[in-house]
């Protein structure tokens, strides 16, 4: 026996006495420690005892026998009452028999088992055993339910029902289970203290977890199904939650037309929690088609079940919010805000004008936003409305600094309820997304890493959250972290789709690997092509384009890179959302050798420079890249652009132009001073120090890689089909550029650098 200190030391008195009483619920082991008595007179189950037997016991007692017995604390038995209290007050020991502690638990598990048991599993088991020794020992045979029938035997009919009752979520509640079980108070208290004493409720009513499973399946499946209807019915007509009865009645298939009204309440109450369970519990109340199965359906992922649930027919707000969010994360923003033109509602009315921004119709989108802000908000949601469409016009049309400070403002108020809103996009993504194309990756990062918090996984935007975290990241220059908010296999709808390819082909390309990059190249392209191009996809468009200079495939995104002009010169070419795209797509001219297009951007960049500093910071490194391609290297020029571009997060860009300055310059002394400028911002949080080797070009990298493997010049000419003479001087050059004064330092610092370029 597994017991406490206290009760062994009561026990080691009760030894010597010459009588002793043992107490305690059914399972705690009493009859196992009566046979460790050695008095004549053992007596087991005592209050089960008659008066007949009870004065045959007296009369052995009074003839100088000794007794032990033991009996649970209820029923109250006058014939044990009075056996006990004729026992001769000082030579009675009572004992007490509690359930064990988890410890012992624990050893009594590793006894059973023959093994040692793990913490988890000692808790686990004391968890649905409540600690009673015989439960624990059921629990740990083959056939739990089987094995715990026996601790039914016994009980009442009414008892049986209660804790099937208890077991099926009913309160404790003596009225309500009066109720339900059609009985009167007094046999429901009776049969809650029975229970109580067979060890299978707790002191405050609760199931022992291990009874209420074994109960749940021993029922016939028409008893549940009755007392879960009696239960759902009564506390839906009392305004209690039902969802934990209408679940269950789900599964067992009891419908009916009294549970309608049932199975809807508990479908509003689970939604935002469970929705595909709450699409289940509108169908079987049934409202299958009707605007809150279509928010569940949204919201479980169910997006083509959204749209067949959906009524549009009598314009209601919620309805076209749901049909336009469809829309939307399907690619087709502007058709989502063409169909929340018809709304009345001022939420759906300014998702009406971001989605007709993001199309370029510009002066539909403010003729409604004019039209938004002569309705008073009647709501929260409404003045959120408001503020959201104003935000996103004026990035368009206001200054882009004062636009970015509202968006910020109005997620931080939002954040809360995003998780469960039905949306065609959150302001926090949309505050995001504005933040990035301002440069402000640091606030960027503070939103999304509370929404990704918030969201928990769940909720219709949370991919679209961690996906623009990790472009948040990416930007940043750490690419660690943004492959590890990454989901590669999560299903995605066009919009989610097109981040998430154009990410992987992003952090892929900045790692150097040329065959990777065309493995991701196909996937990404796919995506872009079946999303038309509007304006809050143009990262990942920058991205792919760059990625398809990169691996010779431009020629299959030019089109959609000149719809994204179209687009921002149809909406004023904003600079907030012109900057990044145009820094991008310098760069993939850069690649392509084409100067005229070079051209074109850093005006553009130029252009947008008065009105947003990040512009400004990336006409100025866009300069410096144009000048260092002609041999021009003004190193306090590079270095003053680099720390721009640093000051805004874009910490590989800086050192990406630093390590281009120095590979360009013919000063020993200015290289040096813009290798440790490139050092310096490649070392980020994060991210990975390449030894400067992104300094070199791609044949640098394939001879670094062979010398470090130990190949001497004519292996390393051998390999790459030129001569040993040749070989040198690259190696000369890759000595210089890396600042290393002989091979053997050029070997150390090569031992820990990234050549993933050179494969």
């Amino acid at each position: 026996m597994f017991l406490d200190s206290g009760t062994i030391r009561t026990l080691e008195r009760a030894r010597t006495a010459d009588h002793v009483v043992l107490t305690g619920p059914a399972g705690c082991g009493k009859t196992t420690l009566l046979r460790t008595f050695d008095q004549p007179i053992v007596v087991d189950d005592g209050h089960t005892l008659v008066d007949d037997e009870a004065d045959r016991l007296l009369a052995e007692v009074a003839a100088g026998g000794h007794l032990v017995i033991a009996h649970r604390l209820w029923p109250d038995n006058r014939a044990l009452a009075r056996l006990v209290n004729a026992l001769p007050g000082g030579s009675v020991v009572r004992v007490q028999l509690r359930p064990l502690s988890r410890d012992h638990v624990r050893s009594l598990a590793a006894h059973v088992l023959g093994t040692e048991v793990s913490e988890e599993l000692a808790d686990r088991l004391h968890k649905r055993t409540g600690g009673t020794p015989g439960f624990v020992l059921d629990e740990l045979a083959g056939d739990l339910h089987t094995a715990f029938a026996r601790h039914f035997d016994g009980l009442s009919i009414a008892a049986t029902d209660l804790l099937l009752a208890r077991a099926l979520g009913a309160p404790f509640d003596v009225r309500l289970l009066a109720t339900v079980l059609t009985l009167d108070m007094h046999t429901v208290s009776q049969s809650i203290e029975a229970l109580r004493s067979a060890g299978l409720l707790t002191i405050d009513g609760a199931p022992v977890p291990a009874a209420a499973d074994a109960i749940t399946a021993l029922a016939p499946a028409e008893r549940r199904a009755g007392l879960l209807r009696a239960l759902a019915l009564s506390q839906a007509e009392r305004a209690q939650p039902v969802s934990v009865y209408a679940r269950q009645l789900l599964q067992l298939g009891a419908v009916g037309h009294e549970l309608l009204d049932v199975f809807s309440a508990a479908g509003h109450e689970v939604i935002n929690d469970s929705p595909a369970l709450a699409a289940q519990l509108f169908t079987a109340a049934g409202q299958g088609s009707s605007t809150s199965a279509a928010r569940a359906r949204a919201l479980s992922g169910d997006l083509d079940g959204a749209l067949e649930a959906v009524d549009l027919g009598h314009g209601d707000p919620d309805a076209l919010l749901v049909a336009a969010t469809v829309l939307t994360l399907r690619g087709q923003v502007g058709r989502g805000g063409e169909l929340l033109r018809r709304s009345g509602n001022s939420l759906a009315l300014d998702f009406a004008v971001t989605g007709l921004l993001g199309a370029g119709r510009l002066e539909e989108a403010r003729t409604i936003q004019l039209g938004a802000q002569s309705r008073p908000a009647t709501s929260f949601t409404g003045a959120l409305g408001h503020r959201l469409g104003d935000v996103v016009l004026e990035t368009v049309t206001g200054s882009p600094m004062a636009a970015l400070a509202a968006a910020v403002a109005t997620a931080g108020v939002n954040q809360a309820g995003s998780r469960t809103a039905v949306h065609p996009d959150s302001p926090t993504a949309l505050a995001a997304l504005i933040c990035v194309h301002a440069g402000e990756l640091t606030v960027a990062k503070s939103l999304l890493v509370k929404a990704v918090h918030g969201d928990d996984g769940r909720g219709l935007h949370s991919d679209r959250h961690q996906l623009l975290l990790a472009y948040a990241e990416l930007f940043g220059g750490d690419v660690q972290a943004a492959q590890r908010l990454v989901r590669p296999d999560a299903l995605r709808e066009p919009r989610e789709a097109l981040f998430a390819a154009a990410l992987h082909l992003g952090i892929t390309r900045r790692a150097g690997d040329l065959r990777a990059l065309r493995s991701a190249w196909e996937p990404a392209q796919r995506a872009l092509v079946v999303h038309p191009v509007d304006l809050y996809t143009l990262i990942p468009l920058a991205e792919i384009a760059v990625a398809a200079a990169r691996v010779g495939q431009f020629h299959r995104v030019r089109t959609h890179l000149d719809e994204v002009w179209s687009l921002l010169d149809e909406l004023g070419n904003p600079p907030l959302w012109s900057a990044l795209p145009r820094w991008h797509a310098f760069h993939a001219a850069l690649l392509l050798g084409e100067h005229a297009a070079t051209t074109k951007h850093l005006a553009a960049l130029q252009e947008a420079a008065d009105a947003l500093p990040f512009a400004r910071a990336l006409h100025a490194a866009a300069q410096c890249w144009s000048l260092v391609g002609r041999g021009e290297v003004d190193h306090a020029r590079v270095e003053s652009a680099a720390q721009e571009l640093h000051a805004h997060g874009m910490c590989t860009d800086a050192a990406r132009l630093a390590g281009h300055a120095a590979m360009h310059t013919t000063d020993r002394k200015t290289m040096t001073r813009l290798l440790d400028i490139a050092r310096q911002y490649h070392a980020t949080p994060g991210g990975q120090d390449n030894a400067g080797t992104d300094v070199l070009s791609e044949r640098e990298q394939e001879v670094a890689a062979l010398v470090r493997d130990g190949l001497t010049y004519r292996e390393v000419g051998d390999a790459l089909f030129i001569s040993a003479k040749t070989v040198e001087h690259h190696v000369t050059r890759i000595r210089n550029k890396l600042g290393a004064k002989n091979r053997r330092e050029l070997e150390r610092v090569l031992e820990t650098a990234d050549l993933s370029a050179a494969k």
